[in-house]
């Protein structure tokens, strides 16, 4: 019987995902000021709104917007932006968040960009995108740093430029975030910006898979298939086929299904297979749909 090998994610640099945290309890969380001791407007707002005392927290983040606080006036925007509490208004929600993003706020900078980026309320603009993205680059925000290292990656908004794809790559991975990881994990795979050093590469891919990346945790299952920056393993490509399929994603339920019909890392188990295509043909995989026809018409 010819099993197929494994399928792997298409090595495309980088998606053009577009962080932002559109959760507005989880933006103002993360906009708080950890060091804050002092009580102001804008973290007596964001305490009033954790404790659903709405009316009390639109309130304050008004009367800390009319005092040009950045941070009120990017809380209060999203509030409009996204229809929180008060009535959707997403003009009057990008003023408020322009302003906080002329007044310096990364976070609104950053938000500012993937708008520009997406064409969301405004006129899509990746030149704009990508001046937004590097004001709040600068300031060391994750997200931007991703964001910038897209648009140099891909060349949108700015000149083609994989050596500057990669500087920005690197400083948000180092701040630990998933995507930025997996980009450069494919960065070092194709030799992009960098020389081509599959160690590397699957350094990063692992530093992502750890964290829940699922396009990772599959490629790290792939990586552990064929050998590739890391010793051959099937049994560590099971582990990691497992980890994304169970999380529902396809291409891993897909591969872990190849895994179980050819007993490659693990005991032969034909209807443990069928169970995974299944389960990937029903997200639409064409690989999976192919692979129940044949063994249907096997049977």
């Amino acid at each position: 019987m010819n099993i197929p090998t494994v399928i792997k994610d298409p090595d495309i640099p980088l998606h053009s995902i577009t962080r932002a945290f559109v959760s507005i309890v989880f933006s103002f969380a993360i906009a708080c000021f950890a060091g804050d001791s002092f009580a102001d407007d804008f973290t007596d707002a964001v305490r009033s709104f954790k404790n659903q005392q709405y009316r009390q927290a639109l309130s304050l983040f008004e009367e800390g917007a009319s005092k040009q606080d950045p941070r009120s006036e990017y809380a209060l925007g999203l509030l409009y932006q996204n229809g929180v509490i008060v009535k959707k208004d997403t003009r009057h929600g990008l003023e408020l968040i322009t302003k906080a993003a002329n007044h310096g706020f990364a976070r609104a900078q950053n938000y500012l960009g993937v708008l520009y980026f997406e064409g969301n309320g405004v006129e899509q603009n990746p030149e704009t995108a990508f001046k937004w993205y590097g004001k709040a680059a600068v300031q060391n925000l994750p997200d931007a740093e991703y964001n910038l290292g897209v648009m140099y990656a891909q060349g949108k908004g700015t000149r083609q430029d994989f050596s500057e794809a990669i500087k920005w790559l690197r400083k948000a991975a180092m701040h630990q975030l998933p995507e930025a990881q997996y980009g450069l994990g494919v960065m070092y795979s194709r030799g992009l910006g960098v020389v081509k050093n599959d160690e590397q590469s699957a350094y990063w891919f692992g530093k992502a898979a750890r964290q829940g990346y699922l396009k990772a945790e599959n490629k790290m299952g792939v990586l552990y298939t064929e050998g590739t920056g890391v010793e051959k393993n099937d049994a560590k490509a099971v582990h990691w086929f497992t980890r994304a399929a169970e999380k529902g994603y396809d291409k891993a339920q897909y591969n872990l299904g190849i895994m179980y019909e050819s007993g490659k890392g693990t005991k032969a188990d034909e209807a443990r297979a069928i169970d995974w295509f299944r389960k990937a043909a029903a997200q639409g995989n064409s690989n999976a749909q192919k692979k129940l026809k044949t063994l249907h018409g096997r049977s």
